[in-house]
C-alpha cells in the first residue's frame, strides 16, 4: 500500500474512526442503493414464499417475504430448522430450512442439515459477512447508519458482529477491551484487530477491523470510503498494528 502525503493528512484529521461512541448523524449523502457484492455467491433459490425472519424463531419479526425464484446466500445454520441467510437486497436474516422452501443443498425433508452450526462457525460468519458488504459501504466519521449503510470503522464491527449475536459497543474505547487478549501470532478468523494511524504509532488506538484469516483485515477507512482488505503482515497496517481481542 502506497502512502501519499494527502493519505496521511487526511488519517490525521478524523482520526479514522471515534475512538468513543457518536450519537448518529446526518452526514448529508445521498441514500446508498443496496446491490450484490462481486465477493457474495447468491447460491440457493427460494423455490416457495418464505418470510426472513430477524431470528431463528417463527415468534420473531418478519423482515420481507421472499417470493419464489428469488436468490439467497446461506451463510451458515442456526439449528436444525433455520438457515442463517443473506438475501440481494443485503439483509442478513433467518430462513425455514426445511426443503419445501429452498434447493438447499444441506437441507433434508426434517429440515435437518449438514452445514455448520452457529456455535462452530461463527467466525466464519463473521468474515462472510463482513466480506458481502464490499463495495456497499460509505465510510462517515462518527455514523452509525444501518439503512444506509454508512459506518465508521467502529460501528461497522458493531454492525457485523450484532449479526451473530455478539454484543460490542460502539466506539474503539469500549471495543479495545472486549472479549480476551490475543497476540498477533494467534490471530484467528473473527477477532477484533486495533491500529493507531496517528504519526508513528504510539499506541493510542483509534481504528479496528476484523481478521479474515491469512494475514489480512477487513475494515471500514476513509482511505478507501469504505471497506478495505489489507495485510497485518506486512505494509502500513503491519507497522500500525497494536493488539487484538477476541469477541467470539
Amino acid at each position: 500500500m502506497t502512502i501519499t502525503k494527502p493519505f496521511l493528512r487526511r488519517m490525521l484529521a478524523v482520526g479514522l474512526c471515534a475512538a468513543i461512541g457518536l450519537g448518529a448523524t446526518s452526514v448529508g449523502q445521498v441514500p446508498l442503493t443496496p446491490k450484490a457484492s462481486a465477493a457474495t455467491v447468491y447460491e440457493t433459490k427460494v423455490t416457495y414464499g418464505v418470510n426472513l425472519r430477524v431470528s431463528a424463531s417463527a415468534s420473531s419479526g418478519v423482515i420481507r417475504m421472499i417470493r419464489a425464484g428469488e436468490k439467497v446466500h446461506v451463510v451458515g445454520q442456526a439449528n436444525s430448522y433455520w438457515l442463517h441467510v443473506i438475501d440481494q437486497k443485503g439483509n442478513s436474516g433467518y430462513l425455514s430450512s426445511s426443503n419445501q422452501y429452498t434447493n438447499y443443498g444441506g437441507g433434508s425433508s426434517g429440515g435437518a442439515a449438514s452445514a455448520p452450526s452457529v456455535s462452530g462457525s461463527r467466525a466464519d460468519q463473521v468474515v462472510s459477512i463482513a466480506k458481502s458488504y464490499m463495495g456497499r459501504v460509505s465510510y462517515a466519521y462518527g455514523t452509525r447508519n444501518p439503512s444506509k449503510l454508512i459506518f465508521d470503522c467502529s460501528s461497522f464491527t458493531e454492525f457485523v458482529f450484532a449479526k451473530v449475536g455478539v454484543d460490542l459497543k460502539w466506539g474503539t474505547s469500549s471495543q479495545k477491551s472486549a472479549g480476551s487478549y490475543v497476540s498477533k501470532g494467534n490471530l484467528a478468523k473473527g477477532d477484533l484487530v486495533f491500529f493507531d494511524t496517528i504519526g508513528s504509532n504510539n499506541g493510542v488506538i483509534n481504528h479496528v477491523g476484523i481478521y479474515i484469516g491469512n494475514g489480512q483485515v477487513i475494515h471500514d477507512t476513509p482511505s478507501a470510503g469504505g471497506l478495505l482488505i489489507s495485510s497485518v503482515t506486512s505494509g502500513y497496517w503491519s507497522t500500525h498494528y497494536v493488539t487484538a481481542r477476541r469477541v467470539l
